[in-house]
């Protein structure tokens, strides 16, 4: 039977071949810490005791240690045993308790130190394109006047002071006034009266700020409807004053002022 020095030397050759594999090199990368000391103290106490009890009985159970001497006489053997040896027993049961114990609780318990993963640093950011500015067309439709007459009235005025704004905040636009009628007269009077209403509007955008040499006048008569000539309602819108940026054709009618894409 092993002596108890035995389980020192396996204890041992354990804790020195075992970080060399796979396995065991998980306790290089771990610190020491209360998983290992506990068990340890615990099995070191646990340990001494059995040293002391192993050393006392003899691995075999038997009363006579192997370095007994014996001596015949007259006959009679008599044998003179070795006392036994408990400090060195204690020593190696608690040294080899508590290294065993040690070594399963730090694998056990111990936690392992997780190494952080790096953040990336944050990509630089995407430079946005700067955007193609976009032409706009500066409309104005709306302006309606009454049958036969070239004077603005009172409910087309807001209509004018926004188109003042429109035009004040692209100051370098300039803009074509444009005078319409209905069909009833002649052309030649459609035409004439088309014009006093074009210049009307363009006394009254020159009186709020715009400089008159952004504008011109031009009066179509009632050519370009946009509605019937056939009705009376279609006649009240055909009386109009329509404001375009000039290089942009004049179109049909539309809402009130402001800018289009």
């Amino acid at each position: 039977m092993l002596k108890p020095r035995c389980l020192l030397v396996v204890t041992l050759t354990a804790a020195v071949v075992l970080p060399g594999c796979e396995f065991g090199r998980r306790y290089v990368r771990k610190p020491w810490g209360k998983g290992t000391y506990i068990p340890a103290a615990v099995c070191a106490v646990v340990g001494g005791f059995a040293g002391a009890a192993i050393e006392s009985q003899g691995f075999s159970g038997e009363s006579i240690r192997s370095g007994s001497s014996c001596a015949t006489v007259n006959g009679v053997q008599t044998c003179m045993h070795d006392s036994p040896d408990y400090p060195a027993s204690i020593a190696i049961g608690a040294g080899g308790g508590a290294l065993l114990c040690g070594l399963v609780g730090h694998y056990l318990w111990d936690p392992e130190v997780v190494t952080p993963t790096p953040v990336p640093p944050p990509l630089p950011p995407v430079a946005t394109p700067t955007p193609v500015p976009v032409k706009k067309r500066i409309v104005l439709r709306g302006v309606h006047f009454d049958f036969d007459k070239s004077a603005i009235r009172p409910d087309s005025r807001p209509v004018l002071d926004e188109a003042v704004e429109v035009l004040k905040e692209n100051p370098n636009v300039r803009i074509s006034v444009e005078g319409y009628t209905d069909s009833i007269g002649t052309e030649a009077y459609n035409e004439k009266l088309s014009v006093r209403r074009a210049e009307a509007v363009f006394r009254y955008l020159v009186n709020h700020g715009i400089a008159p040499e952004r504008m011109e006048v031009v009066g179509y008569g009632e050519a370009r409807p946009v509605a019937d000539n056939d009705t009376e309602s279609g006649r009240a819108q055909n009386r109009r004053v329509e404001l375009h940026e000039l290089g942009e054709p004049a179109g049909a009618a539309g809402g009130a002022a402001g800018t289009e894409p």
